[in-house]
């Protein structure tokens, strides 16, 4: 297998990764009305070569295709053995009898790092309420209006998607840093971004050369983070995407199509060159390219958490999200305990399975049906930092949350059982931006004083009253009342009769009140 995984990984046509550079000229740098101009580091540079683009997909097909194919097949092959023998089989029954770990009830607090090619740009349109996805700008620059204005003003016009790639180096990534960040903010776990939806892998896959080995920082970036993690005592976690915005697939006679999301195929058209840049042409997506995607990564990495993502409108017994779970399931039995969240894809007329399956639901700013949220199942917020998912150079200490609107929101998910996984934003060359990296530092210091009632908790109803959030330890014999605001002279607690010689006190302070 090792010799296998080394033809594909080396020997790469100059016309498959795109590298042929020609120059073009620099965007125009006016302020047109009402379109943002952005920092010099987040738009066009100066006489910046950007590939020419031919039909690399048919050069990818003819020199890699049918060995990824014959290796997707030995390792689909390794995950059957495994999943027949193991004890947890991918069917929905066995899925739905796995629980939820001890210790991610317990971490309460989570980093969820969203980082990749859409970070150089960094942009989405500023909203007064509710999330912004500058993680979907590659997607977006060329089907939405206001992302089209933006990216024709700052990129230009002929500026492709794939483009970013050469910018991508990562050379201010430092991930023992960030692991140290998130320990001294509290959290517990650490979840990179390590493939979104355009399919841009930050590991050295063996299943793509869309990858950060073979393309970009040229180097693995998910290899020292997990390492820091473990140094640091944090539990690491696979964020997955399901899911692609497009990726090339043979027909029956080998021809060129295109699968775009949701199993959707159109016709191959050379537009779709600058969008599937290292992208392997395969005849089945899932069993030749998702499944040994995921479970090599997870012999290799050995990840704590699943995460999976794209499941809206992806049929879950088509995808295999079931083959990939199980098999996670199996090789973590006996060693350690794991978990996979509820985003597996959907049945035949049912968007997706979230709050349904899983051992943990997914709430992504309040989208999740407030019964799912009162104790009855392990669940998890996430929710960025900011309003932005992914990088945007236009966050502020204005709308990036408040220590004290960061902690009245933390309690009252934790009073209910759940646990946070905050967003944070790294900036187009991998760095933490300071006005993040100074909000976790604050919540850090709350949490040393008072993570006793926070961490290894469980609910106590009535669980939130008014202002004031209520946890208990695991035992049952501490009960915790944190309040969002001082009470003054006296403090009610309705619903709380302490026995005979309890004893009360205050977290960070040295006596007992009556």
């Amino acid at each position: 297998m090792n010799k296998r995984l080394h033809l594909l990984s080396k020997q790469i046509p100059a016309g498959l990764l795109f590298f042929l550079f020609v120059a073009i000229g620099s965007v125009q740098s006016q302020q047109e009305e009402g379109i943002p101009l952005a920092p010099r580091q987040n738009r066009r540079p100066d006489n910046i070569q950007r590939p020419p683009y031919k039909s690399s997909l048919d050069e990818g097909k003819e020199t890699f295709s049918g060995n990824m194919m014959q290796l997707a097949a030995h390792q689909y092959e390794t995950v059957k053995k495994v999943n027949s023998s193991g004890k947890w089989k991918p069917t929905p029954e066995s899925i739905d009898s796995h629980p939820a770990p001890e210790w991610f009830k317990d971490a309460k607090f989570g980093m969820f790092i969203d980082w990749g090619l859409w970070s150089i740009a960094g942009w989405a349109p500023k909203k007064e309420n509710g999330a912004m996805y500058p993680d979907w700008y590659e997607y977006r620059l060329d089907t939405d209006t206001a992302f089209i204005a933006y990216h024709e003003k700052n990129w230009g016009k002929d500026f492709k998607r794939d483009d970013f790639i050469p910018l991508f180096t990562a050379k201010n990534y430092h991930p023992e840093q960030l692991a140290e960040i998130a320990r001294e903010a509290g959290m517990k776990y650490i979840i990179p971004f390590c493939k979104h939806h355009g399919g841009f892998c930050l590991w050295p896959s063996s299943f793509t050369q869309r990858d950060a080995g073979d393309m970009g920082p040229h180097r693995d970036l998910i290899q020292p983070l997990v390492e820091s993690c473990r140094e640091k005592g944090l539990k690491f976690g696979f964020y997955f995407s399901i899911e692609e915005w497009e990726y090339p697939i043979l027909d029956t006679e080998g021809r060129m199509q295109i699968r775009m999301w949701g199993n959707d195929i159109k016709p191959y058209t050379l537009e779709i060159e600058n969008k599937c840049t290292g992208k392997i042409a395969v005849n089945n997506y899932a069993l030749e390219y998702l499944v040994p995607q995921a479970t090599e990564f997870i012999d290799k990495y050995d990840p704590d958490i699943l995460w999976y993502d794209g499941d809206w409108n992806t049929n879950v017994e088509a995808i295999h999200a079931y083959d990939i779970a199980s098999y996670f399931y199996n090789q973590a039995e006996g060693r350690k305990e794991v978990a996979v969240n509820d985003r597996y894809g959907g049945h035949v007329g049912e968007k997706w399975q979230r709050s349904k399956r899983g051992d943990f639901f997914t709430n992504e700013y309040g989208d999740m049906e407030k019964e799912a949220k009162q104790a009855i199942h392990a669940w998890e917020e996430c929710r960025g930092i900011s309003q932005s998912f992914g990088y945007n150079w236009q966050d502020t200490d204005e709308n990036v949350i408040t220590s004290k609107a960061f902690i009245d929101m933390f309690v009252e998910i934790v009073a209910h059982g759940g646990n946070l996984l905050l967003v944070v934003n790294l900036n187009e060359q991998g760095a933490l931006p300071n006005v993040q990296e100074n909000r976790l530092k604050d919540i850090g210091k709350w949490l040393a004083v008072n993570g006793e009632g926070i961490y290894a908790t469980r609910p106590f109803y009535p669980y939130v009253d008014g202002t004031t959030a209520y946890t208990q330890s695991k035992e049952g014999h501490i009960i915790y009342a944190i309040l969002k605001e001082w009470p003054g002279k006296e403090l009610n607690l309705k619903g709380i009769h302490p026995v005979k010689d309890s004893k009360i006190s205050m977290l960070g302070c040295d006596h007992s009140f009556d």
